[in-house]
């Protein structure tokens, strides 16, 4: 809402009018450039504007599916795409012919959903949903990276070293006591959460990640000793 004021001659009355003024509307851009998962510079006209996604927050330079985020905006955004442009305050969302770019970016698990605007928080939440159940990206167990993939790591290699037979040859016991202390290492890496990794995974399927890690490390420690003991007593 905004006031124009109309004022009539000296002595006169003012009139002030009201008039409602809406939210702008749709913009028809074409892509400059993909920055990151997060954000793509636009040209509007003459200007090149940088255009924040709502609703996503896509992996930081030194963080977990990166550059997977960032080439894969980069294929579905390619320089010169037409693309629809719609504000939610700072932020924005992205359309082409094929649908919201905002959600299949948080669909591929390749970003996760935060509340910042709201216009369009809900198709956003869906995509993560539709990720979550299908395990993609962040929520993937067969990415290293991700938070289920560094769990997966550490129970699968205390599966291994309790399954390892004392009787093997110094090279495959070694191994086998090195996989054990590689995955102590992970295990250490999770006694310090935060970032986008664990902000992919809802707080109930931390709590069962977790339990699976705590059941591990007995096993990763006692089996590493044991493998390195037997070691030292080869000949």
């Amino acid at each position: 809402m905004a006031a124009a004021v109309l004022v009539g001659a000296a002595g006169s009355a003012c009139v002030v009018v009201l008039v409602d003024r809406p939210e702008p509307g749709p913009v028809v851009s074409q892509v400059v450039r993909v920055v990151d998962a997060g954000a793509v510079e636009v040209r509007e006209g003459d200007r090149v504007v940088t255009v924040k996604l709502a609703n996503v927050v896509a992996p930081a330079a030194d963080e977990c599916l990166y550059a997977e985020s960032r080439k894969f905006l980069g294929e579905l955004l390619p320089e010169g795409t037409p693309v629809t442009v719609e504000w939610d305050g700072a932020l924005a969302a992205l359309s082409t012919q094929d649908g919201l770019v905002n959600a299949a970016v948080v669909g591929e698990g390749l970003a996760v959903p935060t509340a910042e605007g709201t216009r369009f928080l809900d198709a956003v939440k869906r995509a993560n949903n539709s990720a979550v159940e299908l395990r993609k990206g962040l929520h993937s167990p067969e990415v290293p990276c991700t938070l289920p993939g560094r769990v997966k790591a550490i129970t699968d290699a205390a599966a291994v070293v309790e399954a390892q037979s004392l009787r093997a040859g110094r090279t495959e016991l070694t191994v086998a006591a090195d996989t054990a202390k590689s995955a102590i290492g992970l295990v250490e890496q999770l006694a310090k959460p935060g970032g986008l990794t664990w902000d992919a995974v809802a707080p109930v399927e931390q709590t069962v990640l977790l339990s699976k890690v705590t059941k591990a490390v007995p096993t990763l420690y006692r089996k590493e000793a044991e493998l390195r003991n037997v070691v030292k007593g080869l000949r």
